[in-house]
């Protein structure tokens, strides 16, 4: 069934390609995880274990899920679904465990790859590893994704925390105002290599208006091409995954 659904996705996307006479199409392929909450009572329940939530803020009794999902030509699908287990749950049922990202690079490999496509794959910062990142590479996609700013970025050559960067160095004159989606940003761009990516783009964002003792939204994009409002209008694609519901 999964693999009809697939064939019927991949066909329907090009027919839309089609249609339009694009020569070469977009595609955006966006990686996530969930949870499914189910009620503390629901104990015979298979897969059932304690996930931290982000949207909730905390642990919570549910199923845990990552999702991938497909957008192109005005077109949105859910792609396919691996479910999560936790370790301890693995040792106790006898199963092999698999961790989240290995789990959304199973999701990324059955993409198919096709000269008519180029792909764009969106994930957020838990997803942005080096593994991922070669996976993306070894497909001829590109990966665009939020990056932690305890990762380390070279400028001049010398490492350090992408945090220590933007709260020690960088002044308002060092940034460049960006409007997307009507709300505008101001962003510092470095290009170069991290700790543990051989050269990206990565953006260094605050909304409104810079400042020092904030937190800046990060983001790494693999495809040097593209230009600061690209990268945001592409990302901001992600947010058609949606969460499942109980």
């Amino acid at each position: 069934m999964t693999r009809r659904r697939l064939e019927f996705v991949m066909k329907h996307i090009q027919k839309s390609r089609s249609k339009a006479g694009d020569a070469r199409s977009i595609v955006f392929f966006i990686v996530d995880d969930t949870q499914c909450k189910k009620e503390r009572t629901t104990k015979r329940m298979e897969g059932l274990d304690n996930h931290f939530s982000h949207s909730d803020g905390k642990t919570i009794w549910s199923h845990c899920v990552v999702t991938a999902h497909v957008v192109s030509e005005n077109n949105s699908f859910t792609w396919d679904f691996r479910p999560y287990f936790r370790e301890p749950y693995c040792q106790k049922e006898g199963i092999s465990f698999k961790s989240k990202n290995v789990l959304a690079m199973e999701l990324i490999n059955s993409y198919p790859v096709r000269d008519d496509e180029q792909v764009y794959v969106l994930v957020d910062s838990w997803y942005t590893s080096k593994k991922l990142i070669e996976t993306c590479c070894q497909k001829g996609f590109h990966l665009i994704g939020g990056l932690r700013t305890n990762r380390k970025i070279y400028p001049a050559g010398v490492g350090i925390k992408i945090s220590d960067f933007a709260s020690t160095y960088l002044e308002s004159t060092d940034l460049r105002p960006v409007t997307v989606d009507g709300h505008t940003y101001k962003i510092y761009t470095y290009e170069g290599n991290l700790s543990d990516t051989e050269y990206a783009k990565v953006l260094l964002s605050w909304e409104n208006k810079f400042d020092s003792s904030k937190t800046p939204f990060c983001l790494l994009c693999t495809d040097s091409s593209l230009n600061h409002v690209t990268i945001l209008s592409y990302y901001n694609v992600r947010w058609n995954i949606m969460p499942i519901s109980a």
